[in-house]
């Protein structure tokens, strides 16, 4: 008896005692914000100010410690999301990860990221190289002197290697390739070709509508895509699953808009941008103030690469980046030797291939295992059929940021930190010429702008939306175009700009088929909307959360006329017809409107592609675009032949059908997945937000509650969601940073990085930006007065 009793005490005192073990046992880890701390590698003491959200501004007297305090500060925040990063573009994932990420690590080392990178750091210039060996001082500094690791590591049992300066780079070109539009479909576009054959792939590939709004106004160039000869051929494609790369963050719906004084109440430029990326926990861009030497800045910085990246502000100048959505990659199909497969076949005979061999380290528990790969490279580049499915067999993958000289996006990015007027910014992203960005910017004395970056290349024939024949030698590339040709705008004479990854118009040339073009379209209404009135910070921020979607609008009248008699829909029907066509938290109408014109574009377009690619590729969020432009153009063509359903050869089907057969399988899935009541159908149940952790599947208390949010595919409050049978509606990108500047006042300069600044779990700066998002408000910058922050933390030199 007495033995149960002390059984029964003992299992007391361990479910009192588990929540403070469990809080200790996280909190151990978390760092300090006030205090002083002395470090091996600085020359000078560093104030860190850390404000309420958590962002560091940080204040040195020289670029050296500078540099080495933001690799220190970024690592004792987000070393394990820097770690997967650099293993990532090492493709040594499975030494930590194990069996799971082979074949990742199988594709990023035939591409060879981390090849590139080594041959990149080698050449960057003198003062950009330091600014690299600097930061890299400071994540290892941390790693040095940490005393409790990351818990991550604990649970996977594992250590983090010394930090290299390579490592920095190849974490931009792992950014790089994300923002390459033309990896994916691309593929996906030849499989229609084989499978639906040469019409249906003409009415699919992507081009700009006519009646889409450009950047500078101007109507785009026009282009002749030119014969499809690789549709023609019979190469087979790999199967399998893809590969779900989690550095691999598409970019569909980003924006800046910008205001010259002409527009504002203060007669000062308005500036506001917002680069979309699929989220991740903790946030990808890490919130800091940079100030020593000659840096001023502030905004997001990549974490794992010096300076602030693609969103920022120096009290000069801001600028943040979209999507420009170039066409920097093109697949090459070779013939090999039948006599010797080492050798493939160019217009002047056959050629070797060269040969790469690696080996992968795969943990195995507690020991690891090797696996051989060997790398065959053509003149086009690596083949990677037998790692990336649908990518037909001995396929070379040619990316511009293989082959381009001085690939200085981090020479370009810091230069970018350190200008001050139209010019220098000019000048700096020059350099950028791996990354696909439009940049827009504004400055203190009134000017506006924006600027293309990438190396587009110059192709013999063709404009690359299609794998090609590799032996021909008619679809070589010949160079790239100068960085001077590319699209650019300096004070236009409208007043304002804007851009949502839609169409420059004033490129006289090729640059891509995949362009934007429904938010752009929203932003011309609101012009419109305004007429005389003037605009404030409060007014664009709006703007940057405006949920009207332009794709409803459009529709509305077609579903009501269809469904004017139609049996089985009024509920439907009712609520589109009361709608303002806004996609907001509390409205059923948005649901209903979702739904349906998912279900539209598959009714159209599935019989026509096939069930695989529909399910696969063509329902997903990076492709979206593809079937929302297919069923604009034919919009007011209700007899077109992608309405008839092939399943039914007894029967022609019409638009109207479609329409009505949509919206029927809408209320049938809204009830199966939401309850009989139309009144309990807001689009807030059932969009949601998710920021998960990378391990957050075995581990999900480090996972956030979904939180619900606004938006849509087709709204400037972009709300990109997946049809995911699990969890439907499910948002898959927003707005992962975003900005707000009013020159007249840059102290009211406000920004904002869901979900937080920390990745360090309990941290109370790990979630603490989510709702603030969500609710589209923004933290203050505090950039002019970060030095009366009570918060304060001293790195002093040893």
């Amino acid at each position: 008896m007495k033995t149960v009793k002390y059984l029964l005490f003992g299992l007391v005192i361990l479910v009192l005692a588990a929540p403070p073990l469990y809080h200790l046992f996280f909190r151990i880890a978390l760092p300090e914000y006030a205090g002083g701390l002395s470090l091996e590698g600085i020359s000078e003491p560093v104030e860190v100010h850390t404000d309420e959200f958590g962002i560091p501004h940080v204040f040195a007297k020289n670029e050296q410690d500078l540099f080495f305090a933001q690799g220190y500060l970024t690592a004792r925040e987000r070393l394990f999301q820097m770690d997967l990063a650099r293993l990532a573009g090492r493709g040594e994932l499975s030494s930590v990860l194990g069996e799971v990420t082979l074949e990742k690590d199988k594709f990023l080392r035939t591409v060879g990221f981390y090849r590139r990178a080594q041959e990149v750091m080698d050449s960057l210039p003198p003062r950009t190289a330091q600014a690299i060996l600097d930061y890299t001082r400071g994540v290892n500094a941390y790693i040095e002197t940490v005393e409790y690791l990351p818990r991550e590591y604990l649970f996977l049992g594992a250590r983090p290697q010394e930090w290299t300066p390579e490592d920095s780079v190849v974490i931009t070109l792992l950014m790089s390739y994300s923002l390459t539009r033309s990896k994916k479909i691309d593929l996906v576009l030849h499989q229609i070709g084989q499978k639906a054959g040469e019409e249906v792939l003409a009415a699919l590939i992507p081009s700009y509508p006519e009646f889409a709004p450009t950047l500078t106004g101007a109507k785009p160039a026009s282009f002749d895509q030119g014969p499809q000869e690789a549709m023609l051929t019979d190469a087979s494609s790999r199967k399998g699953p893809g590969i779900n790369d989690f550095f691999d963050m598409e970019t569909p719906a980003s924006n800046w808009m910008i205001f010259s004084g002409s527009w504002t109440k203060s007669g000062k430029p308005l500036f506001a941008g917002s680069p979309d990326l699929e989220p991740t926990l903790p946030a990808l861009f890490y919130i800091m103030h940079l100030n020593g030497g000659d840096y001023n800045v502030m905004g997001g910085a990549l974490p794992g690469c010096p300076g602030i990246g693609p969103l920022g502000f120096n009290g000069d100048i801001a600028w943040s980046a979209v999507n420009g959505r170039g066409d920097e990659l093109d697949y090459f199909i070779e013939k090999t030797n039948p006599d010797e497969p080492g050798q493939y076949l160019t217009e002047d005979g056959y050629k070797d291939f060269a040969l790469i061999s690696e080996t992968i380290r795969v943990k195995d528990g507690d020991e690891y295992r090797e696996v051989p790969l060997e790398i065959k490279v053509s003149r086009h580049g690596p083949i990677i059929s037998a790692v990336m499915p649908l990518a037909p067999e001995n396929c070379a993958m040619q990316w511009a940021a293989l082959d381009i000289e001085k690939p200085w996006d981090i020479h370009g990015l810091l230069a970018m930190n350190r200008a001050s007027n139209f010019d220098e910014f000019r000048q700096a992203l020059s350099n950028v010429k791996t990354m696909n960005l439009n940049l827009g910017y504004a400055d203190k004395n009134g000017n506006i702008g924006w600027q293309f970056t990438a190396s587009p290349p110059i192709r013999k024939s063709g404009g690359g939306a299609l794998p090609v024949l590799g032996w021909t030698g008619r679809h070589e590339w010949t160079g790239f175009i100068p960085f001077e040709k590319l699209p650019f705008d300096y004070n236009p004479e409208k007043g304002y700009t804007a851009s949502f990854n839609n169409e420059p118009g004033n490129a006289p040339y090729h640059l891509t088929n995949y362009y934007l073009f429904e938010r752009a379209i929203r932003f011309d209404e609101i012009i419109r909307e305004l007429g005389d009135q003037k605009v404030d910070q409060s007014k664009i921020m709006e703007m940057q959360t405006d949920t009207i979607s332009v794709v409803a609008k459009r529709w509305k009248p077609l579903v009501l006329e269809a469904c004017e008699n139609a049996e089985g829909v009024n509920e439907c029907r009712d609520l589109i017809k009361a709608w303002n066509c806004g996609v907001n938290v509390d409205s059923c109408a948005a649901t209903v409107f979702n739904v349906f014109y998912y279900k539209m574009m598959e009714n159209t377009l599935r019989d026509e592609v096939g069930d695989q690619i529909w399910s696969e590729e063509l329902s997903q969020p990076y492709l979206y675009y593809v079937p929302d432009l297919a069923l604009t153009k034919i919009l007011h063509d209700p007899d077109h032949a992608f309405f008839d359903d092939a399943g039914t050869p007894a029967v022609k089907e019409n638009r109207n059908d479609i329409v009505i057969r949509s919206l029927k399988q809408t209320k049938e899935i809204l009830e199966d997945l939401l309850g009989d009541d139309p009144a309990q159908w807001q689009w807030g149940r059932v969009h949601q937000m998710h920021f998960n952790h990378p391990l957050g599947s075995k581990l999900p208390m480090l996972n956030l509650k979904p939180i619900p949010t606004q938006g849509s595919h087709h709204t400037i409050n972009s709300g990109f969601w997946d049809w995911d049978p699990e969890n439907p509606f499910r948002m898959r990108s927003g707005g992962v940073i975003r900005m707000a500047v009013d020159f007249s006042r840059g102290d009211k300069a406000t920004i904002v990085s869901p979900p937080g600044q920390s990745g360090h779990y309990l941290s109370p700066y790990y979630a603490n930006q989510a709702q603030l998002w969500a609710e589209g408000r923004q933290a203050p910058m505090h950039y002019t007065d970060a030095k009366s922050l009570a918060q304060i933390l001293t790195l002093n030199p040893i």
